[in-house]
């Protein structure tokens, strides 16, 4: 059988009738979005979310297998490998996050969260060439260049299921819709790079030895899985804004580029090939450099996140001290006597306010009826912070102490008015954010200090009040 003869119709038809199937899994997100109520049935939440992150996974690896035709893997071989990919995510790649790496997106530049970024993808793309290298690469089932793309991609499945997965349950089984249209991106973007940079694997085995063949492969793979991480978070995941119709557009062009890549690779394969004789010397230098990168990040990430960040005080009348990040800038809040914000990110919402006021005037008591209890002055100031958001969602209260002082805390979701409650921030439009309103007394004054999150950074995992540090001087 000629090359040619494998790109015949049939296998066009097979695909496209796979992508039906794929955008099926997203109008059924779409209908049941729209339809029902899952907030009062857990399980058939957690059936629905799992098929929405296993299901288009495994619709990709119909296609990818497709493609090869002259010397097809055998099936239980794949499936393996895309079990492999899960579990490689599962039990090595998400601890070694939590553990080792920072947190993505965190700093209040640019700079700071591209880095983050490519971070994540080069311990990403080096594991998942790594994992492959030390699995099915040994096989004789892996007897031409092309089986770097098949296995790769499929590995690459199985890690995206799980990103999948995790995802969803970090939304709590919310906008469906929005969510399985990005699986189906990006599943497609792990199976592509990952087959990609498998490719060259696959040429390591047979061809002559080279020390930068495998680096040069994770490189160019770490650049593609930023790029499109970097267009999924910017125009897609914007909180309650999710620009799932528009926003997804430029990430799956560049998945479907890379597809289109492999696709022609392996249209050219000419079957099955000889490996090239290596000593155990040179077959360890291959895939030496890949070892140095991947711990080369996680040394890296490990300094970051080791590293505290630089902070600034202030300490304010009645004692209080509010540490808060050096890279956060103080303004002026005509009702405020201290506030710091980050003016680079958070859309005018990353803030943290202080207010000081009589007693008197936020709850009516007479002298002989004792001070009001702190929850009792939480519950007036909410009232009164009510007022001025369109939206007011209060989440959960709860006492606290800050260094021996007792205060109460109100976290809620608001959406303010057009104009942003930070002065000199880019922001002009309404804004969305998660926030704490703590309320501590010192005598007869009452002391609110607000700290807020922007919720697209609070639905990522960054939280402004973990870098406030608040205590009372005696």
């Amino acid at each position: 059988m000629k090359p040619g003869q494998r790109n015949r119709p049939g296998l066009w038809l097979s695909t496209a009738v796979s992508i039906v199937g794929l955008l099926l899994v997203v109008l059924f997100s779409y209908i049941v979005e729209r339809t029902l109520d899952l907030t009062i049935n857990s399980v058939l939440r957690t059936l629905i979310s799992l098929l929405i992150a296993f299901v288009p996974p495994l619709i990709w690896l119909t296609v990818f297998y497709r493609q090869d035709r002259l010397e097809p893997e055998p099936k239980s071989f794949v499936f393996k490998t895309l079990i492999l990919g899960a579990l490689v995510q599962k039990a090595l790649y998400a601890p070694i996050m939590d553990f080792v790496m920072p947190k993505t997106q965190t700093g209040p530049i640019i700079s700071d969260y591209i880095f983050s970024v490519i971070l994540v993808a080069l311990l990403q793309e080096s594991m998942k060439l790594l994992a492959v290298r030390y699995s099915i690469y040994v096989s004789d089932e892996f007897d031409e260049k092309i089986d770097g793309i098949i296995y790769g991609s499929a590995l690459g499945l199985g890690f995206a299921a799980m990103t999948n997965l995790d995802m969803i349950v970090s939304h709590g089984g919310s906008v469906f819709t929005a969510i399985s249209s990005i699986v189906v991106i990006e599943s497609l973007a792990h199976a592509s790079i990952t087959g990609l940079s498998c490719y060259f694997l696959g040429i390591t085995k047979f061809s002559k030895f080279n020390m930068i063949r495998l680096p040069a492969a994770v490189i160019i793979a770490t650049t593609l899985n930023a790029a499109s991480s970097i267009l999924v978070d910017t125009l897609v995941r914007q909180g309650f804004r999710v620009n799932y119709l528009l926003g997804i557009i430029p990430p799956a062009l560049l998945a479907v580029v890379i597809f289109g890549i492999l696709v022609i690779i392996t249209s050219k394969s000419p079957g099955e090939e000889t490996p090239v004789a290596m000593t155990r010397k040179q077959s360890f230098l291959t895939v030496f450099p890949v070892w140095v990168l991947m711990v080369a990040v996680l040394v890296t990430g490990f300094i970051i996140r080791s590293t505290p960040e630089k902070s600034s005080a202030v300490t304010l009348d009645g004692g209080i001290k509010i540490a808060y990040p050096a890279s956060w800038t103080q303004s002026r809040r005509e009702d405020a006597v201290f506030m710091a914000s980050d003016l680079l990110a958070g859309g005018g919402q990353n803030f943290i306010c202080v207010r000081e006021m009589d007693m008197n005037s936020l709850i009516s008591f007479r002298g002989n009826e004792g001070v009001p209890e702190l929850e009792d002055l939480s519950a007036a100031w909410a009232i009164r912070t009510g007022r001025d958001y369109k939206f007011y969602q209060s989440v959960k209260a709860y006492p606290m102490e800050f260094g021996g002082q007792d205060a109460h805390v109100t976290e809620y979701i608001y959406i303010s008015d057009s104009k942003s409650p930070v002065p000199g921030s880019r922001s002009s439009s309404p804004g969305i954010g998660y926030s704490r309103d703590i309320i501590m007394t010192v005598g007869n004054h009452v002391y609110v200090i607000t700290i807020s999150t922007g919720y697209d950074d609070w639905i990522l995992g960054k939280d402004n009040y973990k870098k406030i540090g608040i205590s009372r001087s005696n």
